[in-house]
């Protein structure tokens, strides 16, 4: 089980990596000292979290695995690794007996190559017969996904970059078994089958950065079958740490922003709202208003925005009435101004949003307050970003620190369903009476069995939610799919509406009929709509199904994690008592009336 880890600076930094930028040299020294240290368990230090992750691929993976070990180290693990021998990564997935399965890996890293992807077809074949052909790699990397699936282990893919040669310019782009061609339709296709099930590494956006032929001389490949310019491996770090903390439900999903000089240029408590640089009256001014906009992009896509500034509130709020300013007051689900310290500032920003602090990407202009919060938190990401706005995009959108590998509805509309959470809980803080405030909410409820449309949902709910979950067992696509088709198996999802928003698919539950009991098996809830009584509501509807199956008894259970004591009390508060080992048991029998529920069935 892959835990959130305890500090372990110390031992970062005696692996010669400290708070150093990872170079090339630094990268493979490094990845060989962590190499010797995993081949002697005593060598790390007591209470450092590990994770064994096995890199398999078509092309000489030696410096992968150096790469990814450094990654996953920045990330505060400590890696174990198993690397497959070259060229052999679909035999080892195959075969249930291979060394990959004896090692018996957590997270496995697939990079295959181009050249052994594509299909040998004449230039003349149309689109339909390029999918055909296709279509079996893609079934064969399936295959391969659902084996490391049975067996626990996160899969991370690299996106296959396509080949350089042009051939004969223009028409190549036209021909759709053109190698270039067909690469861009695997990856299409591959993106699609593994959506839920694989966490991605954009080697082609890489590459597309660099350029195809700085990114992947031939010579590297005839030389080594390397399948780029290692050179890169400090640019490939940050992607592969981004698909790593998705794959670990670790993404970060806050952006707190400070105000002066990064939101505008000037400072608006001695400028005035009249006289910060905003805008296309200045070159400075259009590059503040265009980052602006891609903030408020992100916003649209998910991120939740939130500001952290040493002003006063009021007159700051006046910086987002300038006529050229692109967000809102409105756009931000949490809004810290104080002359208080920032880190201050962070912790009420993360107990207002009810998330990890580890789940920030803080940006400032000012080095000074960087550091500040980089040292209070090393959890947190840290941007800081200079004083050329016109460096603020790319130099932001380098990091990938909010990268995903697609998109729900609910992502679409989570910026404005905790900005809705924020107007409720300003309510709460005026009221003296919990029952009155949550009866005033107008919450609606409906608690149904998936749709197809919602198990894109459900996998992420299971992979990123911590705090309210049971028993952290993660299941993806295929597992609800399975789970769904069995007759024994009741599964749930939960929506909530009220007065101030649409808080989408919220919650989900996992049981299964087992004898006498119904057992629930995965129970959790995003924590926007924590202490609501919705987990009141959601018992109740499971009672009535449990009821109707002919179970006597339910069966809840609690496996303690670092991050979710929120539900410790989980059962007992819902009328539960204590059985065998972590389980509890509540007797349907006894009925439902003790279940008070402020949230009404939704018409």
């Amino acid at each position: 089980m892959l835990d959130h880890p305890a500090s372990s600076a110390s031992f970062l930094s005696a692996l010669g990596f400290g708070g150093r930028a990872p170079s090339l040299p630094l990268i493979f020294q490094v990845g060989d000292r962590i190499a010797e240290a995993a081949a002697d368990p005593s060598a790390i230090p007591l209470g450092t979290t590990t994770q064994r992750i096995a890199v398999l691929g078509s092309v000489t993976i030696d410096y992968l695995s150096r790469a990814v070990a450094c990654s996953v180290l920045q990330e505060g693990v400590f890696p174990v690794l198993y690397q497959a021998p070259f060229g052999s990564y679909v035999q080892e997935v195959l075969d249930p007996g291979s060394a990959l399965f004896g090692f018996g890996p957590e997270l496995v890293v697939i990079a295959p190559h181009w050249r052994d992807m594509i299909a040998q077809l004449p230039i003349g074949s149309p689109a339909a017969d390029v999918d055909a052909a296709l279509a079996s790699k893609v079934g064969l990397l399936r295959n391969m996904w659902g084996r490391l699936s049975e067996k626990g282990a996160k899969i991370v893919q690299h996106v296959l970059v396509a080949p350089s040669q042009r051939y004969r310019g223009v028409a190549e782009r036209l021909a759709p078994a053109s190698p270039s061609n067909q690469v861009r339709r695997l990856n299409e296709m591959l993106l699609e089958a593994g959506r839920g099930l694989v966490t991605w590494v954009d080697m082609e956006a890489l590459a597309h950065e660099i350029g195809s032929r700085r990114f992947s001389p031939a010579k590297f490949y005839y030389a080594a079958k390397l399948d780029h310019d290692q050179r890169w491996l400090p640019d490939y770090l940050l992607l592969f740490r981004a698909a790593w903390r998705s794959a670990n439900a670790r993404a970060k999903k806050v952006l707190v922003l400070d105000l002066d000089n990064t939101l505008w240029g000037g400072v608006i408590d001695d400028d005035g709202v009249e006289g910060i640089t905003l805008g296309p009256a200045s070159p400075a001014g259009e590059a503040f208003e265009d980052w602006q906009r891609y903030i408020q992009g992100l916003g649209e896509r998910g991120a939740i925005l939130a500001v952290c500034s040493k002003n006063d509130k009021a007159i700051a709020e006046t910086g987002f009435e300038h006529p050229n300013s692109v967000l809102r007051r409105s756009d931000f689900s949490a809004f810290e101004c104080s002359w208080n310290d920032k880190a201050g500032g962070l912790r009420r920003i993360a107990s207002d949003l009810n998330v990890g602090i580890d789940s920030f990407v803080f940006c400032d202009d000012n080095p000074a307050e960087c550091d500040l919060v980089q040292r209070e938190f090393p959890e947190i990401a840290v941007v800081c970003l200079g004083t050329d706005p016109a460096a603020f995009v790319d130099l932001f959108d380098a990091g990938h620190w909010l990268d995903a590998d697609h998109y729900t509805q609910e992502d679409l509309g989570r910026s404005a369903a905790y900005t809705a959470r924020a107007a409720a809980l300003a309510e709460q803080a005026g009221a003296t009476d919990i029952g009155g405030y949550l009866a005033g909410l107008g919450m609606k409820g409906s608690l149904t069995r998936p749709r197809e449309a919602d198990i894109v949902r459900i996998a992420q709910l299971e992979l990123k939610t911590n705090q309210f979950n049971a028993t952290t067992r993660r299941y993806g696509e295929a597992a609800i799919r399975a789970f769904l088709a069995r007759e024994d198996a009741v599964v749930l999802a939960f929506r909530l509406v009220d007065r101030f928003g649409d808080h989408g698919l919220t919650s989900t539950l996992v049981a299964f009929h087992e004898g006498d009991a119904m057992r629930i098996d995965s129970w959790l809830m995003s924590c926007r709509i924590f202490s609501r009584s919705a987990e009141q509501f959601i018992l109740r509807g499971l009672i009535g199904i449990a009821a109707e199956k002919g179970a006597k008894r339910l069966l809840g259970e609690y496996l303690a994690t670092p991050k979710n004591d929120v539900v410790a009390g989980l059962y007992p508060g819902l009328g539960f008592s204590p059985a065998d080992g972590p389980f509890f048991v509540r007797e349907i029998g006894s009925g439902v009336d003790d279940l008070v529920t402020y949230v009404a069935d939704a018409v």
